[in-house]
Protein backbone atom coordinates (compact mmCIF):
# COMPACT_ATOMS: atom_id res chain seq x y z
CA UNK A 1 0.00 0.00 0.00
CA UNK A 2 1.27 3.01 -1.14
CA UNK A 3 1.45 6.31 1.15
CA UNK A 4 -1.01 7.94 -0.79
CA UNK A 5 -3.61 5.35 -0.92
CA UNK A 6 -2.71 4.79 3.76
CA UNK A 7 -4.01 8.22 3.79
CA UNK A 8 -7.18 8.25 1.84
CA UNK A 9 -8.36 4.81 3.65
CA UNK A 10 -7.43 6.81 7.55
CA UNK A 11 -9.05 10.08 6.03
CA UNK A 12 -12.54 8.12 5.07
CA UNK A 13 -12.14 6.20 7.96
CA UNK A 14 -11.88 9.23 10.56
CA UNK A 15 -14.67 10.84 8.67
CA UNK A 16 -17.40 7.28 9.57
CA UNK A 17 -16.12 7.89 13.29
CA UNK A 18 -16.50 11.65 13.38
CA UNK A 19 -20.25 10.82 11.81
CA UNK A 20 -21.22 8.16 14.16
CA UNK A 21 -20.24 9.97 16.86
CA UNK A 22 -22.35 13.26 16.15
CA UNK A 23 -25.42 10.63 15.66
CA UNK A 24 -24.85 8.63 19.13
CA UNK A 25 -23.80 12.67 20.55
CA UNK A 26 -27.38 14.04 18.94
CA UNK A 27 -29.69 11.57 20.20
CA UNK A 28 -28.27 11.65 23.87
CA UNK A 29 -28.86 15.61 24.24
CA UNK A 30 -32.26 15.01 23.05
CA UNK A 31 -32.94 12.62 25.69
CA UNK A 32 -31.40 13.99 28.84
CA UNK A 33 -33.57 15.03 31.76
CA UNK A 34 -33.37 18.60 32.93
CA UNK A 35 -31.49 19.96 35.78
CA UNK A 36 -33.88 19.62 37.78
CA UNK A 37 -34.46 15.91 37.44
CA UNK A 38 -30.78 15.17 37.75
CA UNK A 39 -30.39 17.13 41.12
CA UNK A 40 -33.73 14.62 42.34
CA UNK A 41 -31.78 11.82 40.99
CA UNK A 42 -28.68 12.99 43.01
CA UNK A 43 -30.37 13.14 45.94
CA UNK A 44 -31.88 9.75 45.78
CA UNK A 45 -29.01 8.51 45.02
CA UNK A 46 -27.80 10.10 48.20
CA UNK A 47 -30.07 9.24 50.28
CA UNK A 48 -30.23 5.33 49.20
CA UNK A 49 -26.78 5.12 49.64
CA UNK A 50 -27.42 6.71 53.34
CA UNK A 51 -30.00 4.02 54.18
CA UNK A 52 -28.05 1.27 52.94
CA UNK A 53 -24.86 2.30 55.05
CA UNK A 54 -27.48 2.19 58.44
CA UNK A 55 -29.22 -0.72 57.53
CA UNK A 56 -27.34 -2.71 55.45
CA UNK A 57 -28.40 -6.26 54.23
CA UNK A 58 -28.38 -8.87 57.63
CA UNK A 59 -28.67 -12.59 57.28
CA UNK A 60 -30.09 -14.54 60.76
CA UNK A 61 -29.15 -17.70 61.50
CA UNK A 62 -31.83 -19.68 63.25
CA UNK A 63 -30.54 -23.43 64.48
CA UNK A 64 -33.80 -26.27 65.27
CA UNK A 65 -33.89 -29.22 66.09
CA UNK A 66 -30.16 -29.41 64.19
CA UNK A 67 -31.24 -27.57 61.10
CA UNK A 68 -29.86 -24.26 60.69
CA UNK A 69 -31.29 -21.86 58.17
CA UNK A 70 -31.11 -18.10 56.88
CA UNK A 71 -33.51 -15.75 57.36
CA UNK A 72 -32.99 -12.65 55.12
CA UNK A 73 -33.60 -9.01 56.21
CA UNK A 74 -33.34 -6.47 53.78
CA UNK A 75 -33.41 -3.09 53.60
CA UNK A 76 -37.30 -2.47 52.94
CA UNK A 77 -37.90 -5.00 55.58
CA UNK A 78 -35.27 -3.34 58.42
CA UNK A 79 -36.73 0.08 56.92
CA UNK A 80 -40.40 -0.90 57.72
CA UNK A 81 -39.63 -2.19 60.96
CA UNK A 82 -37.48 0.84 62.10
CA UNK A 83 -40.57 3.23 61.06
CA UNK A 84 -43.43 1.49 63.02
CA UNK A 85 -41.03 1.21 66.01
CA UNK A 86 -40.44 5.02 66.19
CA UNK A 87 -44.29 4.99 65.39
CA UNK A 88 -45.51 3.37 68.31
CA UNK A 89 -42.98 5.03 70.58
CA UNK A 90 -44.20 8.75 69.20
CA UNK A 91 -47.62 7.55 69.93
CA UNK A 92 -47.37 5.95 72.84
CA UNK A 93 -45.23 8.96 74.28
CA UNK A 94 -48.26 11.84 73.09
CA UNK A 95 -51.39 9.33 74.78
CA UNK A 96 -48.90 9.68 77.86
CA UNK A 97 -48.08 13.11 78.24
CA UNK A 98 -51.82 13.66 77.10
CA UNK A 99 -53.25 11.80 79.99
CA UNK A 100 -51.30 13.06 82.27
CA UNK A 101 -51.73 16.72 81.43
CA UNK A 102 -55.36 15.63 81.60
CA UNK A 103 -55.10 13.90 84.76
CA UNK A 104 -53.05 17.25 86.33
CA UNK A 105 -56.20 19.34 85.19
CA UNK A 106 -58.95 17.26 86.29
CA UNK A 107 -56.61 16.85 89.22
CA UNK A 108 -56.92 20.93 89.94
CA UNK A 109 -60.64 21.12 89.40
CA UNK A 110 -61.18 18.61 92.11
CA UNK A 111 -59.22 20.48 94.40
CA UNK A 112 -60.89 23.68 93.96
CA UNK A 113 -63.90 21.80 94.03
CA UNK A 114 -63.49 20.42 97.58
CA UNK A 115 -61.96 23.42 98.46
CA UNK A 116 -65.16 24.84 98.05
CA UNK A 117 -67.22 22.30 99.48
CA UNK A 118 -65.31 22.67 102.83
CA UNK A 119 -66.14 26.65 102.47
CA UNK A 120 -69.81 26.15 101.54
CA UNK A 121 -70.58 23.97 104.58
CA UNK A 122 -68.53 26.58 107.02
CA UNK A 123 -71.01 29.40 105.44
CA UNK A 124 -74.23 27.31 105.72
CA UNK A 125 -73.07 26.84 109.90
CA UNK A 126 -72.19 30.55 109.63
CA UNK A 127 -75.72 30.88 107.93
CA UNK A 128 -77.58 29.05 110.13
CA UNK A 129 -75.92 30.85 113.08
CA UNK A 130 -77.28 34.39 111.67
CA UNK A 131 -80.46 33.31 111.58
CA UNK A 132 -80.77 31.45 115.19
CA UNK A 133 -79.91 35.35 115.99
CA UNK A 134 -82.55 36.77 114.33
CA UNK A 135 -85.25 34.01 115.98
CA UNK A 136 -83.78 35.21 119.43
CA UNK A 137 -83.70 38.90 118.39
CA UNK A 138 -87.58 38.72 117.62
CA UNK A 139 -88.20 36.53 120.92
CA UNK A 140 -86.19 39.53 122.35
CA UNK A 141 -88.47 41.89 120.65
CA UNK A 142 -91.75 39.89 121.95
CA UNK A 143 -90.37 39.90 125.73
CA UNK A 144 -90.09 43.30 125.31
CA UNK A 145 -93.70 44.12 124.56
CA UNK A 146 -94.62 42.38 126.79
CA UNK A 147 -93.04 44.33 129.16
CA UNK A 148 -94.29 47.21 127.72
CA UNK A 149 -97.67 45.67 127.78
CA UNK A 150 -97.14 45.17 131.61
CA UNK A 151 -96.50 49.13 132.09
CA UNK A 152 -99.61 50.06 130.27
CA UNK A 153 -102.08 47.87 130.84
CA UNK A 154 -102.52 49.32 134.77
CA UNK A 155 -102.69 52.59 133.08
CA UNK A 156 -105.40 51.45 131.06
CA UNK A 157 -107.31 50.03 134.11
CA UNK A 158 -106.44 53.30 135.98
CA UNK A 159 -107.69 55.23 133.35
CA UNK A 160 -111.01 53.24 133.22
CA UNK A 161 -111.50 53.59 136.69
CA UNK A 162 -111.23 57.23 136.59
CA UNK A 163 -114.14 57.09 133.88
CA UNK A 164 -116.00 55.21 136.48
CA UNK A 165 -115.52 57.29 139.17
CA UNK A 166 -116.67 60.44 136.94
CA UNK A 167 -119.92 58.84 136.04
CA UNK A 168 -120.60 58.42 139.59
CA UNK A 169 -119.26 61.53 141.03
CA UNK A 170 -116.94 60.46 143.38
CA UNK A 171 -115.05 63.32 143.99
CA UNK A 172 -112.63 61.59 146.24
CA UNK A 173 -111.81 58.86 143.74
CA UNK A 174 -111.46 61.28 140.79
CA UNK A 175 -108.67 62.50 143.09
CA UNK A 176 -106.53 59.91 143.77
CA UNK A 177 -106.63 58.09 141.04
CA UNK A 178 -106.69 61.32 138.58
CA UNK A 179 -103.96 63.36 139.42
CA UNK A 180 -103.07 65.70 136.34
CA UNK A 181 -99.53 64.93 137.01
CA UNK A 182 -100.11 61.26 136.47
CA UNK A 183 -102.15 61.78 133.33
CA UNK A 184 -99.45 64.00 131.61
CA UNK A 185 -96.76 60.87 132.29
CA UNK A 186 -99.24 58.83 130.49
CA UNK A 187 -99.50 60.52 127.48
CA UNK A 188 -95.98 60.53 127.64
CA UNK A 189 -95.68 56.66 127.99
CA UNK A 190 -98.35 56.44 125.33
CA UNK A 191 -96.09 58.36 122.69
CA UNK A 192 -93.08 56.19 123.67
CA UNK A 193 -94.93 53.30 123.42
CA UNK A 194 -96.08 54.31 119.71
CA UNK A 195 -92.50 54.92 118.68
CA UNK A 196 -91.44 51.73 119.85
CA UNK A 197 -94.07 49.73 118.15
CA UNK A 198 -92.99 51.78 114.99
CA UNK A 199 -89.64 50.98 115.58
CA UNK A 200 -89.93 47.17 116.32
CA UNK A 201 -92.49 46.73 113.15
CA UNK A 202 -89.95 48.07 110.75
CA UNK A 203 -86.82 45.56 112.31
CA UNK A 204 -89.59 42.95 112.17
CA UNK A 205 -90.61 43.67 108.78
CA UNK A 206 -87.38 43.79 107.30
CA UNK A 207 -86.31 40.58 108.66
CA UNK A 208 -89.48 38.93 107.35
CA UNK A 209 -88.54 40.06 103.72
CA UNK A 210 -84.70 38.99 104.15
CA UNK A 211 -85.79 35.62 105.07
CA UNK A 212 -88.33 35.34 102.56
CA UNK A 213 -86.17 36.37 99.54
CA UNK A 214 -83.60 34.09 100.64
CA UNK A 215 -86.23 31.29 101.32
CA UNK A 216 -87.24 32.13 97.16
CA UNK A 217 -83.88 31.57 96.24
CA UNK A 218 -82.79 28.14 97.77
CA UNK A 219 -86.20 26.89 96.66
CA UNK A 220 -85.96 28.10 93.58
CA UNK A 221 -82.46 26.61 93.52
CA UNK A 222 -84.02 22.84 94.55
CA UNK A 223 -86.72 22.96 92.41
CA UNK A 224 -84.59 23.38 89.41
CA UNK A 225 -83.01 19.58 90.33
CA UNK A 226 -86.69 18.26 89.58
CA UNK A 227 -86.80 18.12 93.72
CA UNK A 228 -90.74 18.90 94.86
CA UNK A 229 -89.63 21.13 97.61
CA UNK A 230 -93.29 20.90 99.44
CA UNK A 231 -93.05 17.26 99.05
CA UNK A 232 -89.63 16.77 100.43
CA UNK A 233 -90.91 19.68 103.31
CA UNK A 234 -93.98 17.98 104.42
CA UNK A 235 -92.97 15.87 107.25
CA UNK A 236 -91.53 18.94 109.48
CA UNK A 237 -92.88 22.38 107.39
CA UNK A 238 -95.87 23.59 107.20
CA UNK A 239 -97.13 25.40 104.22
CA UNK A 240 -95.30 28.27 102.96
CA UNK A 241 -97.77 31.54 103.75
CA UNK A 242 -98.62 33.55 100.97
CA UNK A 243 -99.85 36.95 99.83
CA UNK A 244 -102.65 38.16 97.50
CA UNK A 245 -106.48 37.91 97.69
CA UNK A 246 -109.41 40.94 97.98
CA UNK A 247 -108.65 43.60 99.69
CA UNK A 248 -110.09 43.51 103.39
CA UNK A 249 -109.70 47.24 105.53
CA UNK A 250 -108.44 46.64 108.85
CA UNK A 251 -110.57 46.66 111.48
CA UNK A 252 -110.41 49.91 113.19
CA UNK A 253 -110.12 48.22 116.51
CA UNK A 254 -107.34 46.26 115.80
CA UNK A 255 -104.36 47.59 118.38
CA UNK A 256 -100.63 48.23 117.35
CA UNK A 257 -100.05 45.11 119.80
CA UNK A 258 -102.18 43.03 117.39
CA UNK A 259 -100.29 43.97 114.37
CA UNK A 260 -96.68 43.47 116.30
CA UNK A 261 -97.47 39.87 117.07
CA UNK A 262 -99.37 39.20 113.87
CA UNK A 263 -95.84 40.41 112.35
CA UNK A 264 -93.76 38.21 114.78
CA UNK A 265 -95.82 35.14 113.88
CA UNK A 266 -95.46 35.66 110.56
CA UNK A 267 -91.38 35.88 111.14
CA UNK A 268 -91.32 32.81 112.95
CA UNK A 269 -92.84 31.29 110.54
CA UNK A 270 -90.37 32.04 107.37
CA UNK A 271 -87.47 31.08 109.84
CA UNK A 272 -88.56 28.26 110.50
CA UNK A 273 -89.55 26.98 106.76
CA UNK A 274 -86.10 28.41 106.08
CA UNK A 275 -84.41 25.99 108.66
CA UNK A 276 -86.52 23.30 106.91
CA UNK A 277 -85.19 24.25 103.30
CA UNK A 278 -81.47 24.83 104.91
CA UNK A 279 -81.26 21.08 106.36
CA UNK A 280 -82.99 20.29 102.90
CA UNK A 281 -80.00 21.26 100.92
CA UNK A 282 -77.51 19.94 103.67
CA UNK A 283 -79.36 16.48 102.39
CA UNK A 284 -78.63 16.61 98.95
CA UNK A 285 -75.64 14.99 97.84
CA UNK A 286 -74.51 18.13 95.65
CA UNK A 287 -70.88 16.70 95.84
CA UNK A 288 -68.85 14.30 93.56
CA UNK A 289 -68.21 10.49 95.10
CA UNK A 290 -64.54 10.71 93.51
CA UNK A 291 -62.05 13.64 94.05
CA UNK A 292 -60.09 13.05 91.30
CA UNK A 293 -62.00 11.25 87.67
CA UNK A 294 -63.31 11.72 84.64
CA UNK A 295 -66.84 10.47 83.42
CA UNK A 296 -66.89 7.50 81.09
CA UNK A 297 -70.83 6.99 80.96
CA UNK A 298 -73.09 9.69 81.13
CA UNK A 299 -77.22 9.44 82.49
CA UNK A 300 -79.29 8.43 79.79
CA UNK A 301 -79.69 6.34 76.79
CA UNK A 302 -76.34 4.58 75.59
CA UNK A 303 -74.66 1.88 73.62
CA UNK A 304 -74.46 -1.49 75.80
CA UNK A 305 -71.11 -1.64 76.95
CA UNK A 306 -71.10 -5.43 76.45
CA UNK A 307 -73.74 -6.15 73.72
CA UNK A 308 -73.73 -2.45 71.55
CA UNK A 309 -77.64 -2.70 72.31
CA UNK A 310 -79.41 0.73 72.76
CA UNK A 311 -80.04 0.26 76.69
CA UNK A 312 -80.89 3.11 79.84
CA UNK A 313 -78.42 4.02 81.97
CA UNK A 314 -79.93 5.41 85.31
CA UNK A 315 -76.56 6.75 86.85
CA UNK A 316 -73.18 8.14 86.01
CA UNK A 317 -69.93 6.66 85.75
CA UNK A 318 -66.68 8.21 86.85
CA UNK A 319 -63.98 6.33 86.17
CA UNK A 320 -60.99 6.85 88.33
CA UNK A 321 -57.33 5.00 89.37
CA UNK A 322 -57.86 1.82 90.88
CA UNK A 323 -58.79 1.22 94.68
CA UNK A 324 -58.81 5.75 94.84
CA UNK A 325 -61.46 6.40 98.14
CA UNK A 326 -64.83 6.65 97.27
CA UNK A 327 -66.33 9.35 99.41
CA UNK A 328 -70.15 10.08 100.20
CA UNK A 329 -71.75 12.94 98.69
CA UNK A 330 -73.82 13.94 101.64
CA UNK A 331 -74.58 12.96 105.56
CA UNK A 332 -76.72 9.88 105.90
CA UNK A 333 -77.43 6.61 107.52
CA UNK A 334 -75.92 3.24 105.22
CA UNK A 335 -78.99 1.13 104.57
CA UNK A 336 -77.23 -1.11 102.11
CA UNK A 337 -74.01 -3.16 101.75
CA UNK A 338 -72.67 -6.17 100.15
CA UNK A 339 -73.09 -7.37 96.44
CA UNK A 340 -76.09 -6.66 93.98
CA UNK A 341 -76.15 -8.27 91.11
CA UNK A 342 -74.82 -6.29 88.22
CA UNK A 343 -74.09 -3.44 90.30
CA UNK A 344 -71.21 -6.04 91.91
CA UNK A 345 -69.92 -4.35 95.97
CA UNK A 346 -72.37 -1.80 96.32
CA UNK A 347 -73.10 1.01 98.93
CA UNK A 348 -76.27 2.62 99.53
CA UNK A 349 -76.87 5.87 101.88
CA UNK A 350 -80.44 7.12 102.86
CA UNK A 351 -79.79 11.05 103.31
CA UNK A 352 -83.48 11.40 104.64
CA UNK A 353 -86.55 13.04 102.62
CA UNK A 354 -86.70 10.09 100.58
CA UNK A 355 -83.15 10.61 99.10
CA UNK A 356 -80.88 7.81 98.59
CA UNK A 357 -77.55 7.93 96.48
CA UNK A 358 -75.68 4.29 95.33
CA UNK A 359 -72.41 3.26 94.95
CA UNK A 360 -71.64 0.18 92.51
CA UNK A 361 -68.67 -1.68 91.44
CA UNK A 362 -66.48 -1.41 94.31
CA UNK A 363 -63.64 -2.97 95.32
CA UNK A 364 -64.14 -2.74 99.04
CA UNK A 365 -66.52 -1.87 101.16
CA UNK A 366 -65.46 0.32 104.53
CA UNK A 367 -68.97 1.21 105.85
CA UNK A 368 -71.76 -0.85 107.79
CA UNK A 369 -75.73 -1.65 107.50
CA UNK A 370 -76.59 1.27 110.19
CA UNK A 371 -73.30 3.45 110.44
CA UNK A 372 -73.96 6.83 110.22
CA UNK A 373 -71.58 8.62 107.55
CA UNK A 374 -70.82 12.02 107.18
CA UNK A 375 -70.13 15.05 104.36
CA UNK A 376 -67.17 13.24 102.37
CA UNK A 377 -66.23 10.35 104.63
CA UNK A 378 -64.83 7.68 103.33
CA UNK A 379 -67.70 4.43 101.96
CA UNK A 380 -65.02 2.21 99.83
CA UNK A 381 -62.74 1.74 97.55
CA UNK A 382 -62.77 2.23 93.58
CA UNK A 383 -63.11 -1.43 92.11
CA UNK A 384 -64.88 -3.32 88.62
CA UNK A 385 -66.90 -6.42 89.95
CA UNK A 386 -69.91 -7.06 89.17
CA UNK A 387 -70.85 -6.39 85.33
CA UNK A 388 -68.40 -3.95 85.00
CA UNK A 389 -65.30 -3.37 82.04
CA UNK A 390 -62.63 -1.44 83.88
CA UNK A 391 -62.43 0.63 87.49
CA UNK A 392 -65.37 3.11 88.23
CA UNK A 393 -68.22 3.50 90.41
CA UNK A 394 -71.41 3.44 88.96
CA UNK A 395 -73.06 6.82 91.14
CA UNK A 396 -77.07 6.54 91.38
CA UNK A 397 -79.59 9.56 92.93
CA UNK A 398 -82.95 8.48 93.90
CA UNK A 399 -86.01 10.59 95.18
CA UNK A 400 -88.65 8.57 96.55
CA UNK A 401 -87.20 5.67 94.32
CA UNK A 402 -86.79 7.63 91.28
CA UNK A 403 -83.94 8.21 89.39
CA UNK A 404 -82.54 11.48 89.19
CA UNK A 405 -79.59 13.00 86.48
CA UNK A 406 -76.30 12.92 88.42
CA UNK A 407 -74.97 15.77 86.90
CA UNK A 408 -77.53 18.44 87.37
CA UNK A 409 -76.36 17.78 91.25
CA UNK A 410 -73.13 18.62 90.49
CA UNK A 411 -73.67 21.69 88.10
CA UNK A 412 -76.14 23.46 90.70
CA UNK A 413 -73.18 22.31 93.88
CA UNK A 414 -71.01 24.29 91.60
CA UNK A 415 -73.18 26.70 91.38
CA UNK A 416 -74.40 27.11 95.07
CA UNK A 417 -70.22 26.82 96.01
CA UNK A 418 -69.18 29.60 93.91
CA UNK A 419 -72.15 31.99 94.92
CA UNK A 420 -71.23 31.38 99.07
CA UNK A 421 -67.75 32.07 98.17
CA UNK A 422 -68.40 35.34 96.33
Amino acid sequence: MTAESFYAFWKSLRAQVMRRWWVFYAKRVSHRPPLQTRAGDWVVSKLLYVHRWLLPERQVIVRSKGSVRFVRLSHGVQFAVLLIAVTLAGWGGYATHAFFAKDRILAEKNERIAEALVAYRKLLDQYAVSQSRFASAARSLEQNHSYLLGIVEPEAAAKAKRDHARLRGDDEEIHMVGLKDILQANKQLESWMAEIYASQHDVVRKLTDKTHNDLSKTKTLISGLGIDVERALSEETVAELGQGGPFIALRPDRSPEDSFRADLAKLDTYIDRWEGVQRLLRALPLATPLNRFYVASRYGSRKDPFNGRPAMHYGMDLSGVFKSPVLSTAPGIVVFVGRNGKYGKMVEIDHGRGIHTRYGHLHKILVKIGQRVDFRERIGLLGSTGRSTGPHVHYEIRVNDTPYNPQKFFKVGRHVFKDWEG
